[in-house]
């Protein structure tokens, strides 16, 4: 589709259990060419989850919680799999709603998202994928973080799909450190911030709701493809963004940062 925006997404902390597909293939997985990368890092995250100790500090959990991730990434390889958007959960991808959405909308969201993993390293919404823990800050191969390994790895795949298009990036800092946006050859990258005001008129950064905020605004995007694939048109589009929390586009407080402009999105009061 002509005009069409990519959007970055981070994966959720929550994964849904079992499903129904096969085991893992990598090589069905796009972007192939991180397929050696992806098995190396499944290697080392199966052995690593095998030992107690060094997997409590790679993970960051105890108790029920650690058991249960040690036992998804030991059985990593044998486990059956589902959807990226099935897989992924929480409030973000509750909010998207992908079923939802009508055929021409479920069609640009899979095609054009791209969902940043600490494992996989950068997946689509219908890659066939595990149930797994591990995060993108985690340092799993020679003391280095998910996102250094990943970084030259991912910029350089994204180069053969990025070139000239606008970029929604709506990764949160620990994914942003697995690309280099300044590498790549972008029309233009928008990322986003919802601010509320609060009773003295300041404004303040809203974290609680985020996610549920980019959630929305990424149906719209996906619902209105080719207005948010282009530069020209794109902050037009954020005007008819309507959200249910009353969350407005704010032209007059949007920065330019490098690299791109940061979308500034705020909830008056009542």
């Amino acid at each position: 589709m002509p005009n069409t925006p990519l959007i970055l997404l981070p994966p959720s902390e929550g994964k849904a259990l079992g499903g129904d597909g096969s085991p893992i293939d990598l090589k069905s997985l796009s972007f192939e060419q991180l397929t050696t990368t992806r098995n190396m890092m499944m290697s080392a995250l199966g052995q690593l989850s095998g030992k107690p100790r060094v997997a409590q500090r790679l993970l960051g959990v105890k108790g029920d919680a650690l058991e249960k991730a040690r036992g998804d990434n030991f059985d990593i390889a044998n486990a059956p799999t589902l959807p990226a958007i099935e897989r992924y959960t929480g409030v973000m991808y509750d909010s998207i709603d992908h079923i939802s959405l009508d055929d021409t909308a479920k069609q640009v969201f899979g095609e054009n998202t791209i969902i940043m993993s600490g494992l996989f390293g950068v997946v689509r919404p219908f890659d066939m994928i595990p149930s797994y823990k591990l995060k993108m800050g985690a340092k799993l191969r020679r003391n280095k973080a998910c996102s250094a390994i990943w970084k030259p790895l991912i910029t350089k795949a994204l180069t053969e799909i990025i070139e000239d298009r606008v970029i929604w990036d709506l990764l949160p800092n620990e994914h942003s450190a697995a690309w280099e946006p300044s590498k790549l050859a972008v029309q233009s990258r928008f990322t986003v911030k919802f601010l509320e005001m609060n009773a003295d008129g300041q404004l303040k950064t809203v974290n609680h709701w985020s996610k549920s905020l980019k959630g929305a605004l990424v149906r719209h995007l996906v619902s209105n493809p080719e207005a948010a694939g282009s530069s020209d048109s794109a902050l037009e589009l954020l005007t008819k963004f309507s959200h249910p929390e009353g969350y407005e586009y704010r032209a007059d407080l949007t920065n330019e940062i490098e690299g791109g402009s940061e979308i500034i999105f705020v909830k008056e009061r009542s």
